[in-house]
């Protein structure tokens, strides 16, 4: 005995049900159409009724747009990185957009990764603390879709970049420990592959020298994690002239670097050795630690990177903005004087 195949409803049955025009209809269902309440209500009142579900890869035709925005992002080992995808993908769940999430296994990868992208048709790309090639860059402008890279800037390449001043805030972290009575320093830093990483440093080193403190700073590599901070803070320590100040250059390393300090070599935070961090991860502010750090402005980077991937506002010159950093204050610096 066959079986009767079963008719799906589309927008024409769903506007003569409704007493509205197909383009009602359309507009019921496109975040931000221009559509009354009461009429966008009656038309899902006839989508229910009649088991109705948009079929968004027949709009994309008409309208050229798939919704869809895909997300690169590497693996996120660093805490960093998830707080971006989390607001990233907050924030463009609200505006109504598709998100594709794509987390290439190593920087060989990510190129191939956009190509894949590319092939979803997808309307902008957004990718965090992530290199890709000129020749990828190019390509998506070729096609008319617009890249913007979250938290890092690559000079001459042709994509939008939204990020942290890095610059504004290794400037800001050496003077508050200069400020609060440091006298000798050590970094803790990363690899010289990440340009925030670099930037802090370099920034800390100048605005040293320019106060005249330190012209050269021991440097210890903390390998962007806790481990890597704790051997790194025993490594500047127990060096011939230890430094009353260290800076991590990310709190994950500060925070490891704090319980070397602390539980190892048995010295007080901050009376001995003030210690700051950069990015104010959650943990930062545990009582445990009360880490005093410069936040990555995570919030104000997403809205940035909403408007430059609106339709045609992604397409002109590349925009490189970098918002000033914020100097989160706690308990692991020592105080400084009033003004």
């Amino acid at each position: 005995m066959s079986r009767k195949r079963s008719t799906r409803a589309n927008s024409t049955d769903v506007a003569r049900l409704a007493g509205v025009s197909i383009a009602a209809v359309s507009r019921a269902f496109t975040p931000g159409g221009s559509i009354s309440p009461e009429m966008a209500e009656r038309v899902r009142t006839a989508a229910r009724q009649l088991n109705y579900v948009p079929n968004t890869l027949a709009s994309s035709i008409i309208t050229r747009r798939t919704n869809i925005v895909a997300l690169l992002f590497p693996p996120l080992l660093n805490q960093v990185f998830a707080a971006l995808l989390s607001e990233a993908s907050l924030r463009l769940e609200e505006v109504g957009k598709q998100i594709l999430l794509f987390t290439p296994l190593d920087e060989d990868d990510f190129d191939r990764t956009l190509q894949r992208m590319l092939e979803f048709q997808v309307d902008a790309i957004v990718v965090g603390a992530a290199p890709i090639s000129s020749r990828m860059a190019a390509l998506c402008l070729g096609r008319d879709v617009p890249v913007v890279m979250l938290g890092r800037h690559v000079p001459n390449l042709s994509v939008h970049s939204v990020r942290g001043n890095a610059d504004d805030a290794g400037t800001k972290a050496a003077d508050l420990l200069l400020r609060g009575g440091g006298r000798r320093f050590g970094i803790i830093s990363g690899p010289q592959t990440f340009s925030k990483i670099v930037e802090r440093q370099k920034a800390i080193v100048r605005h040293l020298a320019l106060k005249g403190a330190q012209d050269e700073l021991p440097v210890a590599d903390g390998k962007m994690t806790y481990d890597g901070g704790y051997a790194a803070a025993l490594e500047l320590m127990r060096g011939d002239d230890p430094p009353d100040s260290v800076f991590g250059l990310t709190d994950i390393m500060a925070i490891g670097a704090m319980d070397a300090i602390r539980h190892e070599l048995g010295l007080r935070i901050p009376e001995d050795v003030a210690v700051i961090g950069f990015d104010d991860i959650a943990e930062a502010a545990h009582k445990s630690y009360d880490l005093t750090t410069v936040r990555t402005p995570v919030r104000q980077m997403v809205q940035h990177m909403l408007t430059l991937i609106e339709p045609g506002a992604g397409l002109g010159e590349p925009q490189t903005i970098e918002i000033d950093a914020q100097l989160i204050v706690r308990g692991s610096t020592r105080a400084v004087p009033a003004a």
